[in-house]
């Protein structure tokens, strides 16, 4: 007895093969679309999330000195907000970009505390709307010491509510509270000045 198995016809197969490689390929292609779909999406967050603390910046200001008195007198500090909605709660300081002293707010606190300074470069503001504006701290020549230059950072909560430092160096940080409650427990003396910043032009 012989028994015979059949196969089918050539082309069959072919359009079998052909079929399933077509599958194949269309679910390859459709794990590769959604993935940079959710790549896009995930940037497009990040970039909305961002979009206004990259607006927020701060640059010294002017010195204002007494006559004749070397202690006394305030600087200036000039705050960014080139988005067109306020920031809150702002906390506001001056820093060294050059020398052996501190680079950041948290830093000059800690100095403060070590050293014990009866002042601080620091202030705060409770709103900064869209513009250019001014705040000041008391004194003058804060990084004088050591060959230092100064610069100046700022931290605040954007409209979202997330809350960000603006670094000296330009650099953009998240913190992970409101900078009020963020740098009172680096150091930060409460009540707080909380200025009503001046508009500039």
């Amino acid at each position: 007895v012989h028994s015979q198995v059949s196969l089918g016809d050539l082309p069959t197969w072919v359009a079998a093969v052909g079929t399933v490689g077509a599958v194949r390929v269309a679910l390859f292609q459709i794990r590769t679309e959604r993935r940079r779909r959710h790549e896009r999406e995930e940037d497009d967050r990040r970039e909305r999330h961002l979009a206004q603390a990259r607006l927020i910046s701060a640059v010294m200001g002017p010195e204002e000195r007494p006559p004749d008195d070397d202690i006394g007198g305030s600087t200036g500090i000039d705050l960014i907000n080139g988005s067109l909605e306020p920031v809150y709660s702002l906390v506001v300081g001056i820093v060294f970009v050059q020398g052996a002293g501190p680079r950041t707010i948290e830093g000059m606190l800690e100095l403060r505390e070590s050293q014990g300074w009866q002042g601080q470069p620091v202030t705060t503001a409770s709103i900064l709307p869209g513009g250019t504006y001014r705040v000041w701290v008391r004194g003058t020549n804060w990084t004088r010491i050591l060959s230092g230059r100064s610069g100046a950072e700022v931290a605040f909560t954007d409209r979202a509510g997330s809350h960000w430092v603006r670094r000296a160096t330009g650099q953009l940080e998240e913190l992970d509270r409101d900078p009020l409650a963020y740098f009172t427990q680096r150091g930060l003396f409460a009540p707080y000045e909380l200025q009503t910043p001046e508009r500039l032009g």
